[in-house]
């Protein structure tokens, strides 16, 4: 292939200007990377411009699989594997022909491999497409494997899909505890949590009925079913979370426990009924708490020591903040199983309880019957509690009784809805806590964030562009006698020599020919174990308040938030977006995920 005309073609068509060009042309010089990544890791055209451009170059035919539908037929012949490995699909069957989408139609290994898993007279066409285009149609292989489930479980209903949808007292005849719609759900489930998924959203659209899973984060589409398959679903969920069937005016709360490849797994269940039916969202609970350290948050270095000398003492505050999913609630639990001994006496009020912890007492928040945060509180310090960990200060009256109970030799844990350590001040002070009670209470306050992390089995390095260098040393630059080239390159060392999986492709800085450090970043190109994604599994970021005496008598003063923030970041507090990109340089997480995160 001739790269050279590629560059050319792309500033024949404008996408690439005569002095990016140059840059190229300079960077190929000293470089052995071919110019298409050049051009790509130097971010000066898209896959598609890439893609059409090499089409028309190469007289190869360009196809957008997004819009297609391709028979599972097609797609079946070939080990989904394969497919993936060498990033094509086959999207058209002929007598004596099959049509091929692929990123590299030059990949002489991968077409080689799909020819043998056809007739000998088979002929390749070959197009090119996007990685985007590849990754639309195997990403939904999963779910197109448990439509054809779910079509093989309508086949053996005794009972129509639309006589159940037309009439509602026809479900309560079906046993769906034994009918073919319990395959269907626990088909759903059964991917719910070998994917790892935190939520699994059912909802009825006015033509269809849309399952979606929350992966790292992330809403994902993976099935489609047919409206009218919607009731009986929902009844089918209904009767596992002990909830009405019959009743479809009002929101209903409920939840049941699955056990799946040894796995055991709590789901929270709630039900609302919307103009197209009733939706139900399923969130996925741990049960185990094995692996559930505080280690593993993401918390480290000093800000770790910080967090423990204020879990270690025997009154006080120590707060969480964060938006809803950014694991708030994973770190509380944490810190309460750091902290659990038999010596101790622990209760937490939760809503709702999450991660079951043995030998905490742990509360179901209810307020339809009047339990709530303050009430509870309240009677929990007449339980003899040594740690309280309330789920939220939300209201004056929680918060009131969260520092009364400080004062009186409790050690208190909650969270609050901020966006930064610092600002969880003026939060409290805005609910009516007097200055002088909260500059003696407040040990400590965390802020964090939940990027997803770069998937080991599939992480490469790529060079990082002179504006990322620059975005990553301005926000680092306040970190104190800080050196990017120093730094990156005793988390190399350190990682390889502990043969942490994915550092053998780790790269140290290398001096370029301007003098200027050339960095390597990394990113998830996509694997089976990531489902294509090039990411697995998330990881906190985190900034650390210590309140130390010179910050008490700020919050007596009435500063604000920045000021007290200012004072943290001059006596060695990291910011979160700082251990971001600390995490960003270790090759833990991308930039574009702390960016992501960092906006909520």
């Amino acid at each position: 292939m001739s790269t050279d005309s590629l560059l050319t073609y792309l500033q024949q068509q404008g996408v690439v200007t005569q002095a990016d060009a140059t840059r190229v042309q300079v960077e190929r010089s000293r470089s052995p990377k071919s110019e298409e990544s050049i051009i790509r890791e130097m971010g000066l055209a898209d896959d598609l411009s890439i893609a059409k451009a090499k089409s028309a170059i190469f007289n190869i035919p360009f196809i957008d699989l997004k819009n297609l539908t391709i028979a599972e037929s097609i797609i079946a012949e070939v080990p989904i594997e394969n497919l993936k490995k060498y990033k094509t699909v086959p999207f058209e069957r002929g007598e004596n022909f099959v049509k091929l989408a692929m990123i590299d139609p030059f990949d002489i290994q991968a077409t080689q491999a799909l020819q043998r898993r056809y007739p000998p007279n088979t002929r390749l066409q070959v197009y090119i497409t996007t990685e985007e285009s590849i990754n639309h149609v195997l990403d939904r292989r999963i779910g197109d494997v448990m439509s054809t489930e779910v079509t093989q479980a309508l086949e053996d209903v005794d009972v129509p899909v639309q006589e159940i949808t037309e009439d509602p007292n026809l479900i309560d005849s079906v046993d769906l505890k034994n009918a073919p719609v319990a395959r269907i759900v626990n088909s759903i489930m059964q991917y719910a949590v070998t994917s790892k998924s935190s939520d699994v959203h059912v909802e009825p659209m006015e033509n269809r009925l849309r399952v979606r899973f929350r992966i790292h984060g992330i809403m994902t589409e993976r099935l489609v079913l047919p409206k009218t398959l919607g009731p009986a679903v929902v009844s089918r969920i209904k009767i596992m979370s002990n909830l009405k069937i019959d009743e479809k005016r009002v929101p209903q709360d409920g939840r049941f426990q699955v056990k799946i490849k040894n796995i055991k797994v709590d789901i929270r269940v709630s039900v609302m009924p919307t103009i197209h039916g009733e939706k139900v969202v399923m969130r996925l609970l741990e049960s185990d708490t094995s692996g559930i350290t505080l280690e593993s948050t993401g918390l480290r270095g000093n800000a770790y020591k910080v967090f423990l000398d204020a879990l270690s003492v025997t009154n006080g505050i120590v707060l969480v903040t964060g938006p809803t999913g950014s694991g708030k609630t994973r770190t509380l639990a944490c810190s309460l199983i750091k902290v659990n001994d038999p010596g101790v006496n622990i209760i937490s009020l939760e809503n709702p309880v999450e991660i079951r912890i043995p030998g905490v007492t742990q509360i179901q928040i209810n307020d339809d019957v009047g339990l709530t945060f303050a009430n509870g509180l309240r009677s929990v310090l007449r339980q003899d509690p040594d740690i309280v960990m309330v789920g939220e200060i939300r209201d004056q009256e929680t918060a009131e009784l969260a520092v009364q109970a400080s004062l009186t030799g409790h050690l208190v844990l909650s969270t609050l809805h901020t966006n930064s350590a610092a600002a969880a001040i003026p939060r409290l002070l805005d609910m009516g806590i007097e200055p002088f009670l909260l500059a003696s209470t407040v040990r400590v306050v965390a802020a964090q964030r939940l990027p997803r992390k770069i998937c080991t089995n599939c992480i490469q390095p790529f060079e990082a562009s002179p504006e990322i260098i620059e975005t990553l040393l301005k926000g680092l630059s306040g970190i104190k006698d800080f050196d990017i080239v120093q730094y990156i390159n005793r988390v190399v060392i350190a990682k390889k020599a502990k043969g942490e999986e994915g550092s053998a492709v780790m790269k140290s800085p290398e001096i370029g020919p301007d003098g200027k450090p050339r960095v390597y970043l990394y990113k998830g190109v996509g694997c089976d174990r990531c489902g294509g994604s090039g990411y697995s599994g998330r990881i906190g970021i985190f900034e650390v308040l210590d309140v130390s005496e010179k910050i008490s008598r700020m919050i007596m003063d009435n500063v604000t938030a920045q000021d007290i923030e200012n004072e943290a970041k001059e006596h060695g507090m990291i910011t979160m977006i700082q251990d971001g990109y600390l995490k960003v340089l270790e090759g833990i997480t991308s930039i574009e995920e702390v960016l992501r995160v960092s906006k909520e």
